[in-house]
């Protein structure tokens, strides 16, 4: 489905996100027809153990291109410092890209915003 190029530009995006930081940031495109894409984002979190990580601030973003959905979820201590609005933000960043038929695009953008509240609430202690 994504091109090599495509699943590096992806990649570069999640690292650059997770930099100096705690935070874990999962990202899956799924092609299924028919997705529920929260419930499918949900799934996949715990399938790849993401809820055990132990700032429980991982985050997973899931896009279904042919069900035409979109989900972002993040656990238990990311949500409670970003609130709902957070989340909604970053649907609503990316639908505009995702609709226009920039898939990665759109995937980066939703890195990028989960991987400035993970540097403004989550960055790793430097110890001397």
């Amino acid at each position: 489905m994504l091109s090599f190029s495509e699943r590096h530009r992806i990649r570069r995006a999640v690292r650059r996100a997770e930099a100096g930081t705690t935070g874990r940031i999962a990202v899956r495109v799924v092609p299924d027809a028919e997705v529920d894409a929260f419930e499918r984002a949900k799934s996949e979190f715990e399938r790849a153990g993401m809820h055990r990580a132990a700032d429980r601030n991982a985050s997973m973003i899931l896009v279904a291109p042919h069900a035409r959905q979109f989900a972002v979820i993040g656990d238990a201590a990311l949500h409670e410092r970003v609130d709902a609005k957070f989340w909604s933000d970053v649907v609503a960043q990316v639908q505009p890209a995702l609709a226009g038929g920039d898939l990665v695009g759109g995937i980066e953008r939703a890195v990028a915003s989960i991987g400035e509240q993970l540097h403004a609430h989550f960055a790793k202690t430097v110890v001397a």
